[in-house]
Order: C-alpha cells, then sequence, then structure tokens
C-alpha cells in the first residue's frame, strides 16, 4: 500500500524538476553548473540524452514528498506516516535512484519529519540519473556531464555516510540495477586458481551471498546485507565476519570491470591494467573509474561456529567493568589468530558480542577459544551469558546473525567515525588503558555508543597476506586488532541544530580521545567526511600513488567524491556548487 501510494503521489509531481531552460553561455566555469545558472542544459538537452541512453533517464523526486504540502496536491498523511516507520532503514531508499541513507546530507531538504508546510526541495539530491543497463549508458553520461559541465555522481544503493553518492545539481549514474550473477568454477590466473564468483556493480551482499550458497561456498562481504558489493564496499577495502581467514573484501577481488573518464571500456586485474586494479581494490570508490563489474574469489562453504557473549555493570562496580574490557582486548590476539571476527558493541556500561564468526569450527572449539577469557572476567567477578553454537554453513550463520534477508536490521540514519587500533597498542597494558579511557570518554554521554570488529588481516594469523596480490588497502589495516566505530544515532525529534553538535563533539572530543590513545588511522567507509586529515587518516602512504593513478585514468577531474582520492582539488560554494579550489 505504501508503493501505491507513492507512486500515485511522485507521478503527479513535476515541480521539482520544472527548471526553466537556460540560455547556454559559452567557455567552461571553474564551478560546475547548477539548475538556475545560465548554462544549465535545457530541457531540450535533457531529452537528448534520454533518448541516447533509451529512455533510462530519472527526474529525481523525494520520496518525501508525500509529507509536504503543494499546489501539485502530492500531500499523503497515511503514506507519510508509513515512510516515516520505515525511513531510518536502507531497504527504504535503495531502490530509488536519487534517495541515500546519510541524514547529514539530506539535509532536511526534503524528509517525512519536518512540518507539512515546509517545501519539498531538492537539496544535495542529484537532479537527475541514469539507470545504466551497460556500459554504453555510463559512456553517454560521462560525455554530457562533461560537455555540459555538470557535476557527476556515481550510486548504486546510497549505503554512503560521507556524501559521496549524491550531489547537488548532478547527474547521477544509478548503478544499481546491475543485477547479474556468474558462477565460475574454475578461474584461472597466474595470481589465482579457483571458483570464483563475477557479480554486477548492483549486486547486494545478501544477493550475493544466496549466489554463492546455490553452489555451496561462502565469499567476502559486509555485515549489512544491503551494501553493495562492486561498489564503495570493495573499492574502499570492506571488512567482513570472514576477515581473519580470507582478509579483506578489496583482497578477494580478481578482476575489475571499468569504464573510465575517458569513456574506455577495460578490464583490470593484477596482470592487466594493474595499476588500476591496485587503486581500485581498497582505494576508495568514486574516483578513479566506473565499475560495471566485479569477479571475487569463492571458498568452499562449510561449518561456522559461532557465540553471543554479554555482561554489564550491573552486579559489579564501573571500575570492574571496564577492567573487564581490558581483559577483553588482552584476550583478543589469541581469538583472531584462530580464525575467529568478534564483533562487540559498547553502550554505556554494558558489553554486548552478538556475533562471533569462527569458520572451521564448532560450538565446542568456540568455546575452548573463549574459555580464557571467560575464566578472567570470573576471576574479576563479572557475571555473563556465553552462548555458542554451530551452523552447517556461512549462509546460514549470516541469516540468523544479521537476517532477515535481503534487507536485515542495520539502520540508515546516523553519524559516525572510525578508529582502527593496532595490536600492539592493544597488547600493551598502557596502550590498551589508554584506549579503553578513550572508550569511556565515547559512551559517558550516551549519545553515542561503539561498534566495533576484532579481527586479523595482517601477519601471524589465519590469513596469509602473501596469498594474494598487492593492493591499494590502508596500510593501517594490517598492523590493526580492531576497527571501531563510534556511532550517533540520528534523532529526528530534536532540531538539527542539536544533531550538528553532536556530530562536533564527535570531530573534536571524541575522535581526537582515540586518535590520541590508538595513532593508526580510519576506515574510509565508515568515518566522517570532516575528518580534517583525511589524506593520511583514510589513505595513509598510499594517496600520492593513488593521486597519479587518477591523474592518468582521469586527468580533468571528472570524477568527484567527498574525500575521495582527488577531492581535494575541489570545494563547494555557498549554494551547492563543485568548484575548484
Amino acid at each position: 500500500m505504501l508503493l501505491q501510494a507513492l507512486t500515485r503521489s511522485l507521478a503527479t509531481a513535476s515541480l521539482l524538476l520544472s527548471y526553466v531552460d537556460a540560455v547556454p553561455t559559452l567557455g567552461k566555469s571553474s564551478c560546475k553548473n547548477i539548475p538556475g545558472d545560465h548554462a544549465w542544459p535545457t530541457s531540450v538537452e535533457w531529452d537528448q540524452l534520454n533518448q541516447t541512453v533509451s529512455g533510462q533517464l530519472i527526474g529525481t523526486i523525494p520520496l518525501a514528498i508525500v509529507c509536504h504540502i503543494d499546489s501539485y496536491d502530492n500531500y499523503n498523511e497515511t503514506a507519510c506516516a508509513a515512510l516515516q516507520a520505515v525511513w531510518d532503514l536502507p531497504a527504504t531508499h535503495s531502490p530509488y535512484s536519487g534517495e541515500i541513507d546519510s541524514a547529514w546530507f539530506q539535509n532536511d531538504s526534503c524528509v517525512p519529519f519536518t512540518p507539512a508546510s515546509q517545501p519539498c526541495e531538492l537539496g544535495n539530491y542529484v537532479s537527475y540519473s541514469i539507470n545504466v543497463t551497460g556500459a554504453n549508458d555510463v559512456i553517454a553520461g560521462l560525455q554530457f556531464a562533461e560537455e555540459k559541465n555538470v557535476r557527476l555522481v556515481i550510486k548504486n544503493t546510497g549505503h554512503d555516510f560521507l556524501g559521496k553518492s549524491t550531489g547537488k545539481g548532478g547527474l547521477g549514474l544509478w548503478m544499481h540495477n546491475l543485477k547479474t550473477t556468474e558462477y565460475i568454477s574454475n578461474y584461472k590466473s597466474s595470481y589465482y586458481n579457483g571458483a570464483a564468483l563475477k557479480i554486477g556493480a548492483g549486486i547486494t551482499g545478501a544477493e550475493a551471498y544466496t549466489a554463492a550458497h546455490q553452489y555451496g561456498c561462502r565469499l567476502v562481504g559486509g555485515e549489512c546485507p544491503t551494501v553493495g558489493l562492486a561498489g564503495g564496499y570493495t573499492q574502499g577495502g570492506g571488512h567482513s565476519l570472514l576477515n581473519s581467514v580470507y582478509g579483506m573484501g578489496a583482497d578477494n577481488a580478481l578482476e575489475w570491470e571499468v569504464v573510465t573518464a575517458q569513456g574506455q571500456h577495460l578490464v583490470a586485474t593484477p596482470t592487466q591494467n594493474a595499476d588500476l586494479y591496485w587503486a581500485l581494490s581498497g582505494g576508495g570508490g568514486g574516483t578513479y573509474g566506473v565499475v560495471l563489474s566485479l569477479t571475487t574469489r569463492l571458498y568452499q562453504d562449510g561449518e561456522v561456529g559461532g557465540a553471543a557473549l554479554y555482561f554489564n555493570a550491573t552486579l559489579v562496580s564501573n571500575e570492574t567493568f571496564w577492567a573487564g574490557i581490558e581483559a577483553w582486548h588482552t584476550a583478543l590476539a589469541t581469538i583472531v589468530d584462530a580464525g575467529i571476527v568478534a564483533i562487540y558493541e559498547l553502550v554505556g556500561s554494558t558489553f554486548s558480542s552478538p556475533s562471533i564468526t569462527a569458520p572451521g569450527m564448532n560450538a565446542t572449539q568456540v568455546a575452548a577459544q573463549f574459555a580464557p577469557f571467560l575464566a578472567s572476567l570470573d576471576k574479576l567477578g563479572i557475571p555473563y551469558s556465553f552462548v555458542p553454537r554451530t551452523s552447517a554453513t556461512y549462509f546460514d550463520h549470516f541469516s540468523q546473525d544479521f537476517g532477515p534477508l535481503p534487507g536485515g536490521s542495520y539502520p540508515a540514519s546516523m553519524i559516525e567515525n572510525s578508529r582502527l587500533i593496532p595490536r600492539a597498542t592493544l597488547l600493551d597494558p598502557e596502550g590498551n588503558a589508554a584506549v579503553v579511557k578513550a572508550m569511556q570518554t565515547t559512551v559517558a554521554s550516551g549519545d553515542f555508543l561503539l561498534g566495533c570488529n576484532a579481527i586479523n588481516v595482517g601477519a601471524g594469523g589465519n590469513f596469509s597476506r602473501s596469498d594474494y596480490p598487492d593492493n591499494a588497502v590502508l596500510p593501517y589495516w594490517r598492523d590493526a586488532m580492531v576497527v571501531c566505530l563510534m556511532i550517533g544515532m540520528w534523532d529526528w525529534d530534536v532540531p538539527r541544530s542539536n544533531m550538528e553538535a553532536r556530530e562536533s563533539e564527535l570531530i573534536n572530543v571524541i575522535t581526537p580521545a582515540f586518535q590520541a590513545a590508538s595513532g593508526s588511522g580510519a576506515y574510509l567507509n565508515e568515518a566522517s567526511f570532516k575528518t580534517p586529515d583525511w589524506q593520511e587518516q583514510f589513505y595513509g602512504t598510499n594517496y600520492d600513488r593513488l593521486r597519479a593513478i587518477k591523474k592518468k585514468y582521469d586527468p580533468n577531474d571528472l570524477f568527484y567524491a567527498v574525500t575521495a582520492v582527488g577531492s581535494d582539488a575541489w570545494v563547494t560554494d555557498s549554494a551547492g556548487r563543485l568548484c575548484r579550489a
């Protein structure tokens, strides 16, 4: 009923797209054109583009238009209430070309929680999108954006919190419907021989896991099942429940099918266009080329041990509770070196590890791995709940912990930043104590929680880095034992200024506390767009090499994404135009 109501309402909403035809001007501005500029493409030019892409051009009409009163009679109170109930779910936004998950970049321009009397405006949304069906659509979009000096945006699911998949006045390349999968039973190359899966750019984690499961296989993908694997996930590195055995998502990339800024349709592998392969595999999405497909390694599926662990400060002092957290960090080295990934969360004085993943183990073996830590809790007098289990396959394990598939239960509306915490820091008593103090700072106000993954994608554990090609994954990952997200859920019941204050607290108080304690870097896919030294934090020593590769394949800087390599050449003016710095 919601979809039908929205469809009826959106079909009548033309005001947002009725831009006045502009008079073209000679020359090219240092800023990208936005609606209302003299050089903004005319309706005739947009129509011509639509014909070129066989009718796949979509004008953006925000979903939340049904929540705002206008002269086109789009307001629908029932549909608005239904939309409010699901607004925080990624699955609400991903089926639509212009929608995004990030509440920050939605900017209250047209959301279902502002007053009905407030106008619905495009704001940061792209103006138009091409529903990409293949390379020719991409090439047409690239040519149009270049010739008309329009901002270009690449979007798959919109599962992005840094503003990379949207942009005011932009032409979006919407990759979401490239939904092909191809099972390759024996991929042969000089760097890998074995099963592989070729996935279109629009394939989500849930879809990839399902496809692999049909062939008795598993693959490396994210915890949120709505994330697109070939997009920012793998291009940005890709942490996973399987990291401690198979490495990062980017480590598993075998080849990329890509269209470059100059319209070249090519394949990048460790031996063909190797520099582009290197950059795409961990160097961040949206800036080197438009990925049409990814071929990634598959692994034989089988038994997976799991567990859930909980304890809190209800029956012990706060000091004792945090001593338990220090003991947890000390125990993690042995755990992750055994091939286990443990997700854990801190909310106030409650520790929960709702998903522990141990490929190739059973419940008894998992219990044995955690016995030393549980003994530490016993010694501290901290009551706990520990429930191990066995799943027949990784697909079953994932479905239980992160289902129901395909949507899962991860929220969309949040602010966040991340820190990679080195193994050496957590194994040093003083370093461990400093990290725990930063954790206490994070959760003290109640506005933020911590969501962390304990992993090993470096040396000394089950994962053998030498078995995988070199890539652009941030080097700090190889020394890390934990990646932590500092998360603040978006509160639609308070003024936006309150959320802006929380973002400021995240950047100016919480993040520096973590950085001082741990050094290292951040995970570029789950970070804040306000990170001041993002080049170092997100890319480290790889940045200069990545910048040179971008220059080679995108000499005119057609591709832009917030905090992506090369984005430091651009700024946004007060009207939202993208301009040369």
